[in-house]
């Protein structure tokens, strides 16, 4: 008997960001090969739409950021996840940061290789 697929979308890919370093000039790029609409998020952040969907955060960087992609894995317990990483080898760089407008938190970490894996939850800190 196989197992089943989970329902959520926890410990998985869920959001992908671009660093760039001309917010304006990249929104032009990106509608004109892909028909994203663009949506201003905070200064300096706008979010991607296509066909009604979100589908990622473009952000202004001074330089284009390695590879280009930040792309975040969603986790239930962030600091518990932020112990694991430790425990495991890695590295906080950045811990619990709000994103804003209810929309959750992040924090940064690096494996042991030093390749960055940015995080993200929509739950709160436990006490």
């Amino acid at each position: 008997m196989s197992e089943q697929p989970p329902t959520d979308d926890l410990d998985t890919f869920t959001w992908v960001e671009l660093g760039v370093p001309d917010l304006y000039a990249a929104q032009r790029f990106y509608a004109a090969v892909f028909g994203w609409e663009f949506e201003a998020f905070a200064e300096g952040y706008v979010v991607a739409t296509s066909r009604g969907r979100n589908v990622c955060g473009l952000y202004a960087w001074p330089s284009p950021v390695a590879d280009g992609v930040r792309a975040y894995v969603k986790v239930a317990d962030l600091e518990g996840t932020l112990e694991r990483v430790v425990a495991a080898g890695g590295t906080v760089e950045r811990e619990r940061s709000a994103i804003g407008e209810g929309q959750g938190w992040w924090a940064d970490v690096r494996d042991p290789a030093g390749l960055l894996v940015p995080i993200i939850t929509s739950n709160p800190p436990t006490p």
